[in-house]
C-alpha cells in the first residue's frame, strides 16, 4: 500500500473512531439530560397539582367553597406543556380523578412511599393489555401535617423515547456529515502531503537514469515544502556536477590526445630523420614538457580518487610556513619570468610556526600559486602573504588577474570545474587543483575561502593552527 493510502486510512480511522466515541458519549448525555429534564418537569407538575388540591380542600374545609378552577387550570397547563395525564388518589388507594387508562394497576410499593410523604418517580408498563410504558411522578397531598392522598402526573415513555430517538438521529446525521467533510479534508490534505513525495520519488527514478532536469513544484513552506526545496537543490547540484563531469571528460580526452599526438609527431620526425639535428633538442624538450603535463594530470586523477575512497592521513609536524612559501615560490620562478609576473611574499613575522602536514600544505600552496599564474596576465602581480588571526596563521594568495563572476565562484572548488573563459586560458590544468587543495585544508580541520572581483583579481585564503597554541 502506498503512503497516501496508509495515511488516508490512518486519518479516516482516527476520525471515525473519535467521532463514534464522541457520538456515543453525546447520545448518552442527551438521553440522560432529556430523561432527567422530563422527570424534573413531572415532579414539579405533581407538586403543583398537590398544592392545587390542597387549596381546594382548604377552601372547602374553611369556607365551604368548592372552587375547582385553580385545579382545572393547573391540569390544563400540564396537559398543554407536557402532554401529561393527571391523577389524584386518596389514602385508601382510590382515585378521586384520573387520566390513567381504566384497568391500570400501579405498584403498591411506590404508592405507599408517596402516601408516606416521599416524592417518587417510577416507570414501567402497568396495564395488562397495553404494554406502552409510562413515566409517573407522585407527590403527597397534605392537610396541615397530615397526608390526604397523592397527586400523580404521568406521560408516555414512548413520547420520551421518540424525542430521544430524534436526538439520536440528529446526532448521527451530524456525525455522518462531519465524517463526510472530514474525509474530504483528509483526502485533500493527504494528497497535498503525498503529491510532492510522489513527485520526488518519480524524479529520483528519472535522476537515477541519468536525467537531472526534473524539478518539484514547491507549494508550501512546511517540512514537505522544505524537503522539496532541498530535493530541487540536490537535483540542481547533480545537474551541475554532471555537466562538469561531461565537460571534464571531453576536456580530458582532448588534453590527453593533444600531447600524445604532438609527442608522436615529434618522435616520428626524430626517428625517420625528417627533423634537422639542430631541431631535435627543441623537439625533445617539447616531448618532455608534454610528458610532465600527462604525469601531472595522472597524479591529480589518482589523488582525487584516493580522496574519494579513503580518509586523508596527515603527518603533522611543526615547521615555518614562511620557509615553505619561499621554497614553493622558487619552483615557479621560470614560469613567472616567462610571463613577466612578479611574485611578492609578505610575512607577519620573521618566522610563522604552524602545526600541519608539510607535504600537503606545500601541495596546496603549489596549486594556488599555479592557479594564480595561469590566470594572471603578463606583467601581472601575485602576492603570497601570512597574517595572524587569533590562534591561527592565515595564508593568502592574491593575483590581479581577470577575477571570477559570482556563478564561477560558487563552483570554483568543485571537482573538474573549469569556467568557460578559463577553458581558453588554462590549457594545462585538469580542474582538480583547487578541489585537492580544499580537501587537504579541510582534513586539517581548517577552512579555505575565495574573494574575487571580475577584472580585478582573486584572493584565496586558508588557515592553519599556530604551533604555539597546539600540541604535537
Amino acid at each position: 500500500m502506498r503512503i497516501f493510502g496508509k495515511q488516508l486510512l490512518l486519518y479516516l480511522s482516527i476520525l471515525v473512531i473519535s467521532l463514534a466515541f464522541l457520538g456515543l458519549v453525546l447520545s448518552r448525555a442527551i438521553s440522560s439530560y432529556l430523561t432527567d429534564q422530563r422527570m424534573t418537569a413531572l415532579t414539579d407538575s405533581a407538586v403543583r397539582v398537590a398544592r392545587s388540591v390542597e387549596s381546594v380542600v382548604m377552601n372547602m374545609w374553611v369556607f365551604g367553597d368548592i372552587n375547582l378552577d385553580p385545579l382545572a387550570l393547573q391540569i390544563e397547563n400540564i396537559n398543554d406543556l407536557l402532554d401529561a395525564g393527571v391523577s389524584a388518589m386518596s389514602t385508601d388507594f382510590n382515585f378521586l380523578f384520573s387520566d390513567l387508562e381504566r384497568g391500570t394497576t400501579l405498584p403498591v410499593t411506590y404508592l405507599e412511599a408517596v402516601l408516606a410523604g416521599e416524592t417518587v418517580v417510577f416507570s414501567g408498563s402497568f396495564h395488562p393489555y397495553n404494554p406502552e410504558p409510562l413515566l409517573i411522578a407522585g407527590h403527597p397531598i397534605m392537610m396541615g401535617e397530615n397526608i390526604m392522598g397523592a397527586a400523580l402526573v404521568h406521560i408516555s415513555m414512548a413520547e420520551l423515547e421518540a424525542t430521544i430517538a430524534g436526538m439520536y438521529r440528529i446526532t448521527l446525521i451530524s456525525l455522518l456529515v462531519s465524517v463526510l467533510f472530514g474525509s474530504v479534508l483528509i483526502y485533500m490534505s493527504s494528497r497535498a502531503i503525498t503529491r510532492p513525495l510522489r513527485q520526488m520519488n518519480d524524479a529520483a527514478g528519472v535522476i537515477a537514469g541519468g536525467i537531472f532536469e526534473n524539478r518539484i513544484a514547491v507549494q508550501s513552506k512546511d517540512e514537505v515544502g522544505q524537503l522539496a526545496t532541498q530535493f530541487n537543490t540536490m537535483a540542481e547540484s547533480l545537474h551541475v556536477q554532471e555537466k562538469i563531469r561531461r565537460s571534464f571528460i571531453a576536456n580530458l580526452s582532448h588534453d590527453i590526445r593533444s600531447p600524445l599526438t604532438s609527442m608522436l609527431g615529434f618522435m616520428k620526425a626524430i626517428q625517420d630523420g625528417t627533423a634537422e639535428p639542430e631541431q631535435q633538442p627543441y623537439y625533445m624538450s617539447i616531448v618532455l614538457d608534454e610528458t610532465e603535463r600527462l604525469i601531472k594530470l595522472s597524479n591529480d586523477l589518482l589523488d582525487i580518487h584516493r580522496l574519494q575512497d579513503t580518509e586523508i592521513e596527515l603527518t603533522k609536524t611543526v615547521f615555518d610556513i614562511n620557509n615553505l612559501i619561499r621554497k614553493t615560490i622558487m619552483g615557479f620562478e621560470k614560469r613567472a619570468t616567462e610571463k613577466k609576473i612578479t611574485i611578492t611574499s609578505r610575512f607577519a613575522h620573521a618566522s610563522d610556526i604552524v602545526l600541519a602536514d608539510e607535504d600537503k600544505i606545500q601541495r596546496c600552496l603549489h596549486n594556488l600559486i599555479d592557479n594564480a599564474i595561469k590566470f594572471t596576465p603578463e606583467v601581472g602581480e601575485i602576492t603570497v602573504e601570512t597574517t595572524v588571526i587569533g590562534k591561527k596563521v592565515a595564508v593568502s594568495v592574491t593575483d590581479n588577474g581577470r577575477g571570477m563572476d559570482p556563478e564561477e565562484q560558487k563552483h570554483v572548488f568543485d571537482r573538474f570545474f573549469k569556467g568557460d573563459q578559463s577553458r581558453n586560458e588554462d590549457k594545462r590544468g585538469s580542474g582538480l587543483g583547487l578541489s585537492i587543495a580544499q580537501e587537504f585544508i579541510r582534513a586539517h580541520g581548517e577552512s579555505i575561502s575565495l574573494e574575487s572581483t571580475p577584472q580585478k583579481g582573486s584572493s584565496f585564503l586558508f588557515t592553519l593552527a599556530a604551533a604555539d597554541n597546539t600540541e604535537v
